[in-house]
């Protein structure tokens, strides 16, 4: 801006000594001063002609924490070179806006491949380019767009968890988690290293005579079973109930859980269903299908915290809904609201899970661990799960579940 200025008043302050003094060396130094801009403005007027963009079709969807790659070429049809030509990825995906500056010479053409990381669920524009040429002093700039925006639907993030169990079970066969005898597959697929806790009516005795240590035979999970169980999982997206910002926030913790349950017990070939309530309601009946986990997961990438239905009303009004099956509270908020509709849940229910958020460390007053240990909340197991924890850790059905 400053060069700029300075281009601009030089002519004016030659031409005025010039007339002045009647210097012909200024007058000359004027003519040449006056020339620079226009000859800058022709600069990149010509220097983004016959230029074209081609950029490669993003994906329709991805999932938070992947990366892909999209390949764009820059030709020029005509026949002067393109020196310091700008192009840059539009796109309003968080802090995804590549640049690079290229040299096409005539009748050439370039390829750039830049690296889109999916940070942020939600659904973004991308695949437009903007060409920008600028001249050596920077006066002037001509920018064109190219290409149409392409929508893309980021899918919230998903984790492991294989620890994680409904209800109470014996210690069966392989130490990923406990299941109920009705869960063991009467074949065993693999053996393992004895751990304090395995039963001994599974130890395999060919394997622990040939290694010379106790080893145990690991069951495969029943998925018969499974597929006789109906799973809800109860969202809690109350405005008033949510702190934090952005990735650090209750909100994408309670959809990152969601959608790890949901992804965990659908593979387990369970019936999973959910409800939640933001800016508008929403409630997917069970299904075991695949097809419903990427509509739910969808769901759950545009959800925002911006309901009204506090999360023991959203109970109250899908109690029935729940009657014989299990059902996981996802929620910030340990209300007395939410303990008073906890009986009348347990009672209707086959197991109930809680998952509390711990709002103190995510900079509120209050934390969950007191309210977890509220007598009304007796026949729910509850976990709480704080800023910062490995959600595998945080929801391990082996630790006890209320962790101070």
């Amino acid at each position: 801006m400053r060069i700029r200025r300075i281009v601009f008043i030089l002519p004016a302050v030659f031409l005025a000594l010039a007339l002045a003094g009647g210097s012909e060396l200024l007058l000359r130094l004027f003519f040449l001063s006056a020339l620079l801009p226009i000859v800058c403005y022709v600069w990149t007027v010509f220097g983004i002609r016959g230029i074209s963009v081609q950029a490669e079709n993003p994906p329709e969807h991805c999932q938070v924490g992947e990366r892909f790659q999209q390949e764009i070429t820059i030709s020029n049809s005509s026949r002067i070179p393109k020196l310091w030509l700008k192009v840059e990825q539009n796109s309003d995906m968080p802090r995804q806006r590549d640049a690079t500056v290229l040299n096409v010479f005539p009748g050439g053409s370039c390829c750039w491949r830049t690296s889109v990381h999916c940070q942020h669920r939600g659904r973004y524009n991308l695949g437009s380019v903007a060409a920008t040429a600028t001249d050596p002093f920077g006066l002037f700039s001509r920018e064109r767009n190219f290409g149409e925006p392409r929508s893309i639907l980021v899918y919230p993030a998903t984790f492991d968890l294989p620890l994680f169990r409904l209800s109470s079970f014996s210690d069966f066969g392989h130490g990923s988690g406990y299941q109920s005898i009705g869960q063991i597959s009467p074949n065993a697929s693999s053996v393992r290293e004895f751990t304090t806790g395995d039963s001994l009516r599974h130890i395999h005795w060919h394997s622990t005579a040939h290694t010379d240590k106790l080893m145990v035979k690991v069951f495969d999970p029943d998925r018969s079973y499974n597929g006789s169980k109906t799973v809800w999982v109860v969202l809690d997206m109350d405005r008033t109930s949510h702190l934090g910002e952005g990735e650090e926030s209750t909100e994408e913790y309670g959809v990152t859980i969601a959608a790890s349950l949901i992804r965990k017990h659908l593979g387990s070939g369970m019936r999973v269903g959910m409800v939640a309530s933001s800016d508008q309601s929403h409630l997917f009946p069970p299904e075991r299908e695949k097809d419903s986990l990427w509509s739910m997961l969808e769901a759950l990438a545009l959800m925002k915290a911006t309901g009204n239905v506090p999360v023991g009303q959203l109970i109250s009004e899908n109690i029935e809904r729940f009657r014989g099956n299990s059902v996981i509270i996802v929620t910030p908020s340990a209300t007395d609201e939410l303990a008073d509709i906890t009986p009348r849940l347990v009672n209707r229910t086959d197991s109930v899970a809680a998952i509390l958020l711990d709002t103190a460390s995510f900079g509120g007053n209050t934390g969950a661990t007191s309210a977890a240990r509220n007598p009304d909340l007796a026949g729910v197991k509850v976990y709480v799960v704080r800023k910062g924890d490995d959600l595998a850790r945080a929801l391990d059905s082996r630790f006890s579940p209320l962790r101070t």
